[in-house]
């Protein structure tokens, strides 16, 4: 291994150990687990609450009979209930959760939301009062283009009620919601009309800590602006947003929970607060958000809600911005998911119905693509090995005095046409490549629950061994994809200094850092360690058909003949310099 070569090493190494640092390190990491404090949810009812809505017109709405209104479409089924005339629980028809029990995403104790404004000296929060439903029929089922409407009323008086209503699709994961208040001008503050959400964020997922770290709240608002609170840190975060907010999300690793407003909210206060001291709850997360200026005028607005897997082209549809829930990488990285490797995925998905098998031709895929990039690469390494034996003359010769010897590196480079940090720019191309895949894997809701092999779930580690202690960052279990990984970087290591003899640090640098991946990565997919030891094993493969194929000796001749032109272009020019100098005399 040359010098430039453990350049290229160690920049990719530093490169990849340090994306994986910044993007998986939660903060804080020793601080004891944080319990959930009061105010993160909002309780059902409270007496204080009661006692001040006795006083109101609202107080004969505080009690009643309640009624469950269930409809279900291709793929979600919703619970509606009389109390709060709203939403009491969701089902995702086609997941499971992580005991492969029909997926929960919300219910009646992990969820309360509502429409709240002052009355008085009250504050009425619809998620307390009994509203009335027409009709017998409590269950609806919805397939293809079918439509129905649920319309929940409260009357104080035939001219004075609120009113909410709920319209599904037959295939849509989204609920289209409307509000209004009619007639109660008299004795309805409308300037403080806020919806309010608190959730806490069930774990459906096996791996809960990858679920924590996935978990927030997105925003978006009108100014085409997207942002989310912190995934992975322990620490309660809230913030208050005085800009108009087009939609807000509830959102974990794979699914989230949405709302968005035909007029933008006016403002919102959100808060986010990890749970580990609760058993089965990742984060929970409270919102309240202002109604637009023109919903509180006239008293009404027109929501949409959004209950669904985080899966690029579902988010795409929703709404503007709203795909970026899934979460894809910085700008360039997230380009080449977006154009490169979603599509590509994609199509194999239609192809395979083995998802070991479309990860494997996604390896094979984008090696033939790269493949001009890695011969480039390869011949500008075997260039390097040629001219080894002359930059070791040239260090021997000028080892003390550092200057002379990098000027007749450069000079000896110059006449042999070599560029030395060519190899470097096909590497650094495919950086993106390699990084974008780190992004996608993880939040990949296709993989999740897809087995091949060993691994029961390639959205999460492939367990072969659970360890009795945890070991700092690697974890308390031995992940066999990890280790097949590892063990092919260090083959393929091995490979290359054999046919670059490479002693001290570099011979040590190349065998220790797939070591310290084994250790970074060994908690992260299956999918993704699957599809670097398939990258590693390709990239093996292609060296050998290239080193086969690509004659050292025609190299040789090549730079033998660069050389030899550079001189003959030198002594021309020399010449030419002496022929002008001459002329320039004759004419004095």
């Amino acid at each position: 291994m040359d010098k430039n070569k453990f350049i290229r090493l160690s920049l990719i190494s530093i490169t990849l150990l340090s994306y994986f640092y910044i993007f998986n390190k939660p903060k804080n990491e020793n601080q004891p687990p944080i319990i959930p404090i009061v105010e993160a949810t909002m309780p059902l009812s409270s007496v204080g609450e009661t006692d001040a809505l006795i006083a109101t017109p609202f107080a004969m709405a505080l009690k009643g009979e309640e009624k469950i209104v269930v409809v279900e479409n291709e793929l979600i089924k919703v619970f509606l209930s009389t109390k709060g005339g709203g939403i009491k629980k969701v089902v995702l028809k086609k997941y499971k959760d992580n005991h492969d029990q029909e997926l929960v995403l919300l219910d009646e104790l992990s969820s309360t939301m509502g429409f709240s404004f002052p009355c008085g000296n009250a504050v009425i929060k619809t998620n307390l009062l009994h509203f009335h439903i027409e009709g017998p029929v409590t269950h609806y089922t919805l397939q293809g283009t079918e439509q129905t409407k649920i319309i929940f009323r409260l009357e104080l008086t035939p001219s004075q009620y609120l009113e909410q209503s709920f319209e599904f699709l037959g295939n849509s994961y989204q609920i289209n919601h409307s509000w209004k208040a009619v007639g109660m001008d008299a004795f309805l503050q409308k300037s403080n009309v806020s919806f309010f959400w608190n959730m806490d964020m069930k774990q459906v997922e096996s791996d809960i800590k990858a679920d924590m770290s996935k978990s927030t709240i997105n925003y978006y608002s009108s100014s085409q602006t997207f942002n989310s609170l912190k995934e992975n840190s322990t620490e309660i975060e809230s913030k208050k947003i005085e800009t108009p907010l087009k939609w807000v999300s509830l959102k974990q690793r794979f699914f989230s929970s949405a709302i968005i407003a035909g007029d933008a909210f006016s403002n919102g206060d959100m808060r986010l607060t990890p749970t580990s001291a609760r058993e089965n709850i990742t984060k929970t997360a409270a919102l309240t958000l202002a109604l637009s200026e023109k919903n509180k005028e006239e008293g009404c607005g027109t929501f949409a809600f959004f209950f669904g897997p985080n899966e690029y082209k579902t988010l795409q549809k929703v709404t503007q911005g709203f795909e970026q829930n899934m979460s894809l990488g910085w700008i360039v990285v997230k380009w080449v998911n977006q154009g490169l490797i979603i599509p590509l995925f994609s199509f194999l998905e239609k192809c395979f119905s083995n998802y070991g098998l479309v990860i494997f031709f996604l390896v094979i895929i984008i090696k033939l693509l790269l493949a001009p990039l890695s011969y480039k690469s390869f011949v500008s390494m075997a260039k390097m090995k040629m001219v080894k034996p002359e930059l070791d003359k040239i260090k021997e010769k000028y080892g003390n005095n550092l200057q002379k010897m990098q000027s007749e590196q450069i000079t000896l480079y110059r006449e042999l046409g070599i560029n030395p940090l060519s190899g470097c720019v096909p590497i650094l191309l495919q950086m993106p490549i390699l990084l974008a895949m780190f992004h996608f894997f993880p939040n990949a809701i296709s993989l999740r629950k897809a087995s091949f092999l060993w691994a029961h779930d390639l959205s999460t580690y492939d367990s072969i061994i659970k360890l009795p202690f945890t070991i700092p960052v690697y974890g308390s279990h031995i992940s066999l994809f990890t280790l097949l990984m590892v063990l092919s970087t260090i083959l393929y290591s091995w490979s290359s200094n054999q046919n670059n003899p490479t002693e001290g640090p570099m011979k040590m640098l190349s065998y220790a850092m797939p070591v310290a991946f084994m250790v970074v990565l060994n908690s992260f997919p299956a999918g993704l360690s699957f599809y670097y030891f398939v990258s590693n094993i390709a990239t093996f493969l292609q060296q050998t058909l290239i080193k086969k194929f690509l004659s050292e000796e025609g190299i040789k001749e090549k730079l033998d003949a660069t050389k030899k032109k550079g001189k003959q272009n030198e002594k021309i020019s020399f010449q030419s310099r002496v022929t002008t100098k001459t002329t320039n005399k004759k004419k004095k």
